[in-house]
């Protein structure tokens, strides 16, 4: 039995339901129609549409351990699955891989997990040691290399996103813009990666 929270909370969403049924009734019978594509991490912390305002309905979401997009390949991954079905058939505007500070799965990658005593944690965050490595090699100051490699994670993940030909293709087209997004735990900020001048700027001061 879940806890007497979350039994809590779920009768306080059928008081909500209720009152606002229209909006749910009109999800349940139109179908969904989300413009973004949300790739984020599992952290219990980063709440995507607690974070972003969205509503039910306006974020398509993928969240699994340091916000990882698996190259394209031709085996079965829920990831690309969630990829190919948003682009291709939600026709999503926007794809939006979104990092953090303070990530547990990043936070692993300075001690890798063992491969077997936790083997799918270690393939999995094998997919993100590359950003580490990149963060290494520039020679960044011990200090800040946690930080660095989150980042950089973030934008290895996004060049990854970019091997699925329907990404590409749409991206292309100019039907779909990604975006490297990080989320700040402890300010609450959003920045976002500017190609052009190589900075990390706020999202909430641009446009």
């Amino acid at each position: 039995m879940p806890t007497q929270k979350v039994i809590e909370g779920h009768r306080r969403f059928r008081e909500k339901f209720e009152s606002e049924n229209e909006v749910f009734a009109r999800l349940a019978e139109e179908g969904q129609n989300p413009k973004v594509l949300w790739i984020g991490c599992s952290d219990s912390r980063v709440i995507p549409e607690l974070i972003t305002g969205a509503d039910p309905g306006e974020l398509f979401n993928v969240r699994n351990i340091a916000n990882v997009v698996p190259p394209a390949s031709g085996e079965a991954c829920s990831t690309g699955a969630a990829i190919e079905y948003a682009v291709l058939h939600l026709r999503v505007d926007h794809v939006v891989v979104c990092g953090h500070t303070g990530c547990g799965g990043i936070k692993a990658l300075e001690a890798p997990p063992s491969p077997e005593a936790e083997p799918h944690i270690a393939g999995w965050l094998g997919l993100a040691a590359p950003a580490r490595q990149q963060v290494l090699a520039r020679g960044t100051a011990p200090e800040e290399v946690y930080l660095e490699t989150i980042r950089a994670n973030v934008l290895l993940q996004c060049g990854n996103l970019r091997t699925y030909p329907c990404v590409r293709e749409h991206e292309q087209a100019g039907d779909l813009s990604v975006h490297a997004w990080l989320y700040d735990l402890r300010s609450g900020v959003i920045e976002e990666y500017r190609l052009a001048s190589g900075t990390w700027e706020s999202v909430a001061h641009s446009r």
